[in-house]
């Protein structure tokens, strides 16, 4: 079985692991199956993920990841694009500049001039917690001159040890209201992660599970994707949510915790 796993909110909450579901990853791999995780997030570099995801007590592989930040350097590269203007951070700048592409933070850019010097084709936006207002206006003012605006995600809010925070897609919104023009959004709840990952290891959609805790973006792409999934409320959702959920949001199975996620999977497992 493949068990494709989103991280935030489900391995870990921000610096700090979920509690058991690290090392059931481990010893559901130890078991058979392919653990590939499936992630929106775009601020960490390829080493800090696996410092972060070891650190939780699972298993991690450089081809066992599949990176929304990975998927935005495709789509620029797609587009003919190659200088690429990055509200985000210097983990977004890494992804995109492995493939390739010039891309720049906008704290490195010191005004506009610089901005029209340079001349950026595309934009993108991740989660930052050092750019501003400053860096929004050169962003949108890059996307009125032309530049495509891609961006990873749409995600609402991201889960800290304390609570939610605003997340990538508080920033996405605030851009396209000041540049008058919609983002790319190449991250889930569109399939293409999930089916990059079943590509990856060779599996069909009856041997693949999506893990995940925001029915609007993990469990919308599973149903895209056309694969079962689990709903883990360990992050972003809770049981109140279910009840209402529209359709293209509703998950195969709910576990409250890693216990009841461990018992779903054995279950799986006979079936």
């Amino acid at each position: 079985m493949l068990l494709c796993v989103d991280l935030d909110g489900v391995v870990y909450r921000g610096s700090e692991p979920v509690p058991g579901v690290g090392p059931l990853l481990t010893a559901r791999r130890a078991a058979g199956d392919q653990i590939v995780y499936v992630t929106n997030n775009s601020f960490l570099r390829l080493d800090e993920y696996r410092a972060h995801i070891e650190s939780c007590g699972a298993p991690f592989s450089e081809e066992g990841i599949v990176t929304a930040a990975a998927a935005v350097a495709e789509r620029f590269l797609a587009e003919g694009r190659s200088r690429v203007l990055v509200f985000g951070a210097a983990g977004l700048v890494a992804w995109l500049s492995a493939r390739g592409l010039d891309a720049r933070r906008a704290t490195t850019i010191p005004d506009e001039a610089a901005l029209v010097a340079w001349a950026p084709d595309g934009v993108t936006v991740g989660l930052d917690r050092e750019s501003g207002a400053r860096e929004l206006a050169l962003a949108a003012a890059a996307v009125r001159a032309g530049a495509l605006l891609v961006a990873p995600n749409r995600d609402a809010t991201y889960p800290e040890p304390t609570g939610l925070i605003p997340g990538t897609g508080a920033t996405v919104a605030a851009l396209e209201a000041a540049a008058g023009v919609l983002a790319v959004v190449v991250g889930k709840p569109a399939p293409h992660l999930i089916t990059t990952a079943m590509h990856r290891v060779g599996a069909t959609t009856a041997t693949t599970v999506m893990i995940g805790d925001s029915p609007a973006t993990d469990i919308a792409a599973a149903n895209a994707a056309g694969v079962r999934s689990i709903l883990l409320l360990t992050g972003v959702s809770n049981a109140d949510d279910i009840a209402t959920l529209p359709v293209s949001e509703r998950p195969t199975f709910v576990a409250p915790d890693a216990a009841a996620l461990d018992a779903l999977l054995s279950d799986l497992d006979r079936t």
